[in-house]
């Protein structure tokens, strides 16, 4: 009869319980701004179209640096507030608020907070469901895209903006936009389709529907989406709301 000591047993109970969170499969939810702007990781687990996905809030206070390895996953770093110099191999962009870098496999992100005040972003960061078929073809390092050179285009519900669609190493698609949307307005009827979709809401307020259930979100909140759950959105606050909206095509 093996005996284990107290304190070990309760270290392989964290242990277990541990490997088992981070294993576990992100819902179709909303989460709160108010719930995760203190949380360095806000949800680390897999998807219907990622092994991993990991969601983290990001703070690089004055004069502060922070070096973001490559590993193997790639990374969406979403600017809320601030500015930052940042690097990905050779290329570089000091990027503001509402700026966006998406970091393809294996590379390194170096950011540097030059300003005088705090600088807060949204780290997304994923690994393929197939690393045997992830692209060899040449890759750019990174795609930089700031918020102050990207097109605003009025629609009869708002606007949009187009900020990328392209493929990545991991992604046979990668696609993003960001919709404004005018007061009361719903940008579409429920529906579903088969990639997910993760929503992150740059200010406003407003209601997602998710699976016949509606729940409320403002600025800072995202919603993430899995595949062919029944959803859809509607701006119920004063005034435009804005939110983007990205999906991915994974390589089966």
């Amino acid at each position: 009869m093996i005996l284990i000591k107290y304190p070990v047993f309760l270290i392989l109970c964290l242990v277990a319980f541990i490997s088992h969170s981070q294993n576990s499969t992100i819902s179709s939810k909303v989460f709160d701004w108010e719930e995760i702007k203190n949380q360095d990781k806000v949800f680390t687990g897999n998807s219907d179209g990622f092994t991993y996905l990991d969601i983290s809030v990001k703070k690089i206070q004055p004069k502060e640096t922070l070096t973001i390895p490559g590993a193997g996953i790639e990374s969406l770093v979403i600017m809320k507030s601030g500015k930052l110099d940042q690097q990905v191999g050779k290329q570089k962009a000091s990027l503001g608020k509402g700026s966006i870098t998406l970091v393809h496999s294996n590379k390194a992100l170096k950011l540097r907070n030059k300003a005088g005040e705090e600088s807060v972003f949204y780290l997304i960061q994923w690994k393929g469901i197939n690393e045997q078929l992830y692209d060899k073809a040449p890759y750019p390092d990174a795609v930089m895209v700031d918020w102050d050179t990207v097109t605003f285009q009025e629609t009869t519900k708002g606007g949009r903006r187009n900020i990328m669609r392209q493929p990545t190493p991991m992604l046979n698609e990668f696609e993003m936009h960001v919709t404004t949307l005018n007061e009361g307005i719903a940008s579409h009827p429920p529906h579903t389709h088969l990639d997910e979709e993760i929503i992150l809401v740059r200010f406003g307020e407003v209601e997602e529907h998710i699976d016949g259930e509606t729940f409320p979100a403002d600025e800072g909140s995202f919603i993430f989406l899995r595949s062919m759950v029944p959803h859809g959105i509607r701006n119920i606050g004063k005034g435009q709301c804005e939110y983007y909206a990205f999906r991915w095509i994974p390589r089966e």
